[in-house]
């Protein structure tokens, strides 16, 4: 009865951070939701001018970037303004669905489901986290080669905005690596039954990687001009998340060391395969 209620208490949370994130994505007004000031300030060259030009792009103002009638042309700045929005919002969601929701829920399941439930829970959770992030990633390196800004470059070139997809590479490449050094651990796990330095990478890498993408998904929302209210949401979603997945880690790893520590105090009891099998799942 217990279990089923936190199974039931968990989805729930799932559900509120998974409405609150789409409802910060239509409604979040000006520059993250699409059209409004864009990425505004962020792409300035200091003076400000940028917020007064048409659409938030430097150099679009008086080329009429926001001339009437002209769906997603390019208007004079080189690129399909309207099409980047489209593709950064679709960007935003994705790495917050992935970073926010996917990945924490992922290492949730893995310690509070038993045996080999929740080891498979947690690799298909991470896989799908994975797959999903990697579309956020892909649309983020298009918009990168997409969006040329007059006299400053692409985002990349740009010292004012590079931040952005620099962490976003970086974080690529970690959860890409995620994976084979998770496979490593695990076989390495089962053999030994107990934790080596695979297992503590495995464990370092996905820790850092999920709060240094969700922070940078709060550099993002910064990047985009988003509003005040895009930015609470999210804020106030991913700190529940991450507190909420950091108790759980914690009190794994206490739950962890209790039996490590009742298990040299007792006889080793009769081990069978299938005992043996849950074992090394749960531990992992």
């Amino acid at each position: 009865m217990a279990r089923s209620q936190t199974y039931h208490r968990l989805l729930q949370l799932v559900t509120f951070a998974w409405l609150t994130l789409e409802v910060s994505a239509r409604g979040g007004g000006g520059g993250y939701s699409g059209g409004g000031t864009g990425y505004g300030s962020s792409f300035g060259d200091g003076t400000g001018a940028d917020r007064d030009s048409g659409g938030g792009w430097p150099g679009a103002g008086s080329s009429g970037s926001r001339s009437g009638g002209s769906g997603g042309s390019r208007n004079g700045i080189g690129f399909d303004f309207e099409s980047a929005m489209t593709y950064r919002r679709i960007h935003g969601i994705l790495a917050a669905l992935a970073m926010v929701l996917l990945f924490p829920i992922g290492s949730i399941l893995l310690r509070v489901l038993p045996g080999r439930i929740g080891f498979w829970a947690h690799a298909i959770f991470q896989a799908l986290a994975l797959c999903v992030f990697i579309a956020g990633a892909a649309l983020g390196i298009y918009l990168v080669r997409m969006v040329q800004i007059p006299g400053l470059g692409s985002l990349l070139e740009n010292p004012s905005t590079n931040y952005h997809p620099i962490i976003g590479l970086v974080l690529l490449a970690l959860f890409i690596i995620q994976p084979v050094v998770g496979f490593i651990h695990h076989k390495v796990f089962k053999k030994l039954q107990k934790r080596q330095v695979w297992s503590y990478l495995h464990l370092a890498n996905g820790r850092i990687g999920i709060t240094l993408g969700i922070i940078n998904g709060g550099l993002g929302l910064h990047l985009a001009n988003a509003s005040d209210y895009a930015k609470r949401v999210y804020a106030i979603v991913a700190a529940i998340m991450w507190a909420l997945w950091m108790a759980v880690a914690i009190w794994a790893e206490l739950r962890r060391i209790r039996r490590g520590r009742q298990a040299k105090k007792t006889p080793d009891p009769v081990v069978t395969k299938a005992t043996t099998g849950e074992r090394r799942e749960s531990e992992d």
